[in-house]
């Protein structure tokens, strides 16, 4: 048989492989939707749930640390590699080290993986990376890896990243979960994660401590994500100096489809090293950037 009808037919199969486990992973969640008419007191009971919750966090992590340093390991699911590979990037993206500085809104992590390793650099308006050390200029990974950088500082900074993107919030019906009903609450950052002018992002508050429970969110910023939609739930924290950090995150893949996407955990964090922008940009960092984070006990 000819190679060119060998290839057609796996290609056929596979394709209708992937489908059918895509079906059989559940049907789409809508991702919520504003109240059609908001009032200026609803706007009020949604500013002050954020405020407290942002409080029980640390409060505006720029105004008490100069920097945030982490350290990091996950597991990636088999469907979401096969689904998104420039996204998962999982030949580089397993573990990781990342730096934060949120006044000037500069994030940088140094992944490895079994491909080796996979260093970023990402600013509020530009975004390098590099492959073991050589500088990648392929626009479409920059793209992903532009738009999983803001997700990460999303998950990480909390209501602190949606202070830096001057988010308004509305006020969404309380969820049940467990018996528990969080509350949520709409805004709209722009710009939204990677290079796009706008993302929806839903946050849930628990109740019963203030704390950040779950992100619900777009990913508009590439073309393979573009209408889909995800949620990172916290499972656990610690406190990192002056403020709370997640250390237990699982994410999950809400729509077009349904599937688990990733579990990761925090294995170390410390804040003030007092590092600068020379110390993170290029290929490898230098100085007090370069040290592991403090392990978590």
């Amino acid at each position: 048989m000819p190679f060119a009808r060998i290839h057609a037919r796996l290609t056929l199969l596979l394709t209708t492989t992937t489908l059918l486990t895509v079906g059989l992973a559940g049907c789409a969640t809508p991702f919520p939707k504003a109240p059609q008419q908001v009032t200026p007191q609803a706007r009020a009971e949604a500013q002050a749930l954020f405020d407290r919750c942002l409080a029980v966090h640390g409060g505006d992590f720029r105004n008490h640390a100069q920097d945030l340093n982490l350290s990091m390991e996950g597991e990636w699911s088999g469907m979401i590699q096969r689904i998104q590979p420039v996204v998962t990037d999982a030949a580089f993206r397993i573990t990781a080290q990342e730096r934060f500085r949120p006044s000037d809104q500069l994030y940088t992590a140094e992944w490895q993986g079994p491909a080796g390793t996979k260093k970023v650099v990402r600013t509020s308006d530009a975004i390098e990376v590099y492959y073991n050390g050589i500088r990648e200029t392929d626009d479409k990974k920059r793209r992903a890896t532009a738009m999983t950088a803001d997700a990460f500082q999303l998950f990480h900074l909390g209501p602190t990243f949606l202070l830096m993107r001057g988010a308004t919030f509305t006020r969404l019906e309380d969820t049940l979960e467990k018996g528990v009903a969080y509350q949520r609450l709409l805004t709209t950052i722009r710009p939204g994660f990677g290079f796009s002018p706008a993302d929806d992002v839903v946050i849930w508050i628990d109740p019963r401590t203030n704390r950040l429970f779950r992100v619900h969110m777009t990913l508009n910023g590439f073309e393979t994500t573009q209408g889909a939609h995800v949620d990172t739930t916290f499972l656990e924290y610690r406190q990192v100096g002056p403020v709370l950090v997640p250390v237990v995150l699982d994410e999950r893949v809400r729509g077009p489809l349904r599937i688990h996407a990733h579990r990761w955990r925090m294995t170390g964090a410390d804040v003030d090293r007092g590092w600068n922008a020379n110390d993170v940009n290029g290929p490898s960092w230098r100085g007090t950037a370069t040290a592991p984070a403090h392990a978590i006990e």
